[in-house]
C-alpha cells in the first residue's frame, strides 16, 4: 500500500475536539442535514415546520407566543411559518377566550395526518441512527441534551435562526 493510501485510511485524531459541544453539534448536524432533508422534501414542508407543527400537535391551543418560545426560531420566523400553514389548511388559529390579543393554534385533520407521517418517518431515521447504540445510551443522549437545552434557553435572546 502505498503512503498516500496509508495517509488516507488513518483516522485523523480529534483530541479535545472530541469533547467539544459545538464542534460535535456542527458536525453531527451536518451529517444529519440530508436525512432532515429528505423528509421535508417527501412532505413539501420547509425547515422549521416539523417543529412548530409537532409543538402545536402535542400542545393543542398552545399561543403563538409560547410556540416561539418554545423553538429556536425568532418570533417573526414563527409568525411566518404559521401564517403559511394556515393558508395551506394544515393549522387554524382562534383568538382565546381569556386573553383576545393571543391566537390559539391547532392542527387541521390534514396537519394531524402531516405529523403522523413525520413522526413515522422520523422513527424510521431513529431506528438508523441508534442502531447498535443501548437505549440506556440513546436515554442519557437525550436527557443531556435537554438538559443543555434547559440551561440554555433562559439565556437566549430570542434572535434564533429565521426560517427563510
Amino acid at each position: 500500500m502505498s503512503q498516500a493510501s496509508q495517509d488516507n485510511d488513518a483516522r485523523v485524531r480529534l483530541g479535545p475536539l472530541a469533547q467539544d459541544l459545538p464542534f460535535m453539534v456542527r458536525n453531527l448536524q451536518a451529517l444529519l442535514r440530508p436525512k432532515g432533508q429528505a423528509i421535508r422534501d417527501k412532505l413539501d414542508v420547509e425547515a422549521g415546520v416539523i417543529g412548530v407543527m409537532s409543538i402545536i400537535w402535542l400542545n393543542p391551543g398552545v399561543s403563538q407566543n409560547d410556540l416561539a418560545a418554545s423553538v429556536t426560531l425568532k418570533k417573526s420566523a414563527v409568525t411566518k411559518l404559521v401564517k403559511a400553514l394556515e393558508a395551506r389548511g394544515l393549522l387554524e388559529r382562534r383568538r382565546q377566550d381569556s386573553d383576545r390579543r393571543l391566537n390559539a393554534l391547532t392542527l387541521t385533520a390534514e396537519g394531524e395526518a402531516l405529523v403522523a407521517q413525520v413522526r413515522a418517518d422520523i422513527n424510521v431515521v431513529h431506528a438508523e441512527l441508534f442502531e447498535g447504540v443501548p437505549q440506556a445510551d440513546q436515554d442519557t443522549f437525550f436527557r443531556v441534551m435537554g438538559l443543555l437545552i434547559d440551561r440554555l434557553a433562559p439565556t437566549a435572546d430570542g434572535a434564533g435562526p429565521d426560517a427563510d
